[in-house]
């Protein structure tokens, strides 16, 4: 009876001694696990073994079950680029907008990419958003810092395949830890249940705690078309923004900020006027510059009197406008062109858009004033030169002087 008790006590002992093992091993199998949330795709490994003696000697068996642990999507956070404007150059004059796109969950996962036209687009017809790049969906990859990483290089859980990527994350990626931007210059996976390091280009301000997401970061790239302006002269303006929505779970979505973009046009503004030099004429429809008076009509003119014409190109427009040049036809018939009457013994005045003078002859030479009879050429603009018209910005305007003397 005593040698019976003995021996259930003993069998009592050696079961709770096995116990303790068995949560020996595990405890040795993920130490650095115990207080940190943990990616998706990790392999969590459990292991037993049994210890017996069958007659002959003393035997082990071991028996291991595998758990991965599962993704929970969550929506990314969206950066949306800054607002652009550019010149309308024609129909589908095009613009990039850029929108940066950071993980959040603990896991790589897919997001389909819908860039969109917030509201109507002003002043068009037929403008157009679509992806550029990447293709949708697109991979986000993510994983979680364990105990014993550094500055530069990561310790994270493999993601079970033995190879340079750990949950999507790879060479050249940009990723987000604890809110700074590095690129990832090297990954190295054991595979199974080991530890996968991600060296960064660059030290963080610290050594990540185990827990920390390591997020990736794509760029999405927008082409924005402007469509066909409707009103010359007035800006085509764009409203878009970019949705990105898990593939796993819907309900995990996301839609940016708006990007604004604006297409400029630039709008021509062209009127002549003349004085009468020898004999002050008041005409009608006035207007003073350089402290004289010209007119669009009314002005009366005798042999031998000298007139002088004004023409004032003005870009009332949104935008600048380019290649500008003006062509006069002179009434040769009934009056001569004056080829010296101004500084220098030049043909022409012209005020650039600062009001700066600059006195050209009407020699076909390095300047930007030609006189061919019956046509007076001036190139205008910023960046004009002798054979070609520069640019007026938005809201601009030039002048140009010449004299003629009635025959």
């Amino acid at each position: 009876m005593k040698n019976k008790l003995i021996s259930s006590r003993w069998a009592v002992l050696k079961a709770f001694a096995g116990s303790l093992a068995l949560l020996a091993i595990v405890a040795f199998i993920l130490p650095q696990f115990a207080h940190a949330a943990l990616p998706a795709n990790t392999q969590i490994t459990n292991s037993a073994q049994l210890s017996y003696n069958d007659g002959t000697a003393v035997q082990t068996a071991t028996s291991s079950v595998t758990v991965t642990v599962a993704l929970i999507p969550s929506a990314p956070v969206i950066v949306a680029g800054g607002n652009q404007t550019t010149q309308y150059t024609g129909v589908d004059t095009q613009l990039t907008n850029t929108f940066d796109v950071t993980a959040t969950s603990n896991g790589p996962d897919q997001y389909s990419l819908t860039p969109a036209i917030v509201g109507t687009p002003t002043n068009t017809t037929g403008a157009d958003v679509s992806l550029t790049s990447p293709s949708s969906p697109a991979w986000i990859g993510a994983t979680i810092t364990l105990a014993g990483s550094t500055d530069t290089v990561l310790n994270v859980p493999s993601d079970g395949t033995a190879d340079a990527v750990v949950n999507y994350i790879a060479v050249g990626d940009t990723v987000v830890v604890s809110g700074e931007v590095r690129t990832v210059t090297a990954v190295s996976d054991p595979g199974g249940s080991g530890t996968a390091t991600i060296t960064l280009n660059a030290a963080l301000s610290s050594a990540p705690a185990a827990g920390v997401l390591v997020a990736e970061r794509i760029t999405v790239s927008v082409l924005v078309e402007s469509g066909t302006i409707t009103a010359s002269g007035t800006s085509i303006v764009v409203v878009k923004n970019l949705t990105a929505t898990s593939v796993t779970d819907t309900d995990e979505t996301t839609t940016s900020g708006n990007v604004t973009d604006t297409y400029t046009s630039g709008l021509a503004t062209f009127t002549k006027y003349v004085r009468n030099v020898t004999n002050a004429v008041a005409g009608s429809d006035s207007i003073s510059y350089q402290g004289q008076t010209y007119y669009r009509s009314g002005v009366t003119a005798l042999t031998a009197e000298v007139l002088e014409y004004l023409i004032v190109v003005t870009n009332s427009g949104s935008g600048s406008i380019s290649s500008c040049v003006v062509t006069d036809s002179l009434p040769v018939v009934y009056a001569d062109f004056n080829t010296t009457p101004y500084s220098g013994s030049t043909a022409v005045t012209y005020y650039n858009e600062s009001g700066t003078a600059s006195y050209l002859t009407a020699a076909a030479d390095a300047d930007a004033a030609t006189w061919a009879s019956p046509s007076l050429t001036v190139y205008v603009g910023t960046g004009a030169t002798s054979s070609a018209g520069g640019t007026i910005a938005a809201s601009a305007l030039v002048h140009v002087l010449y004299q003629m003397t009635v025959k």
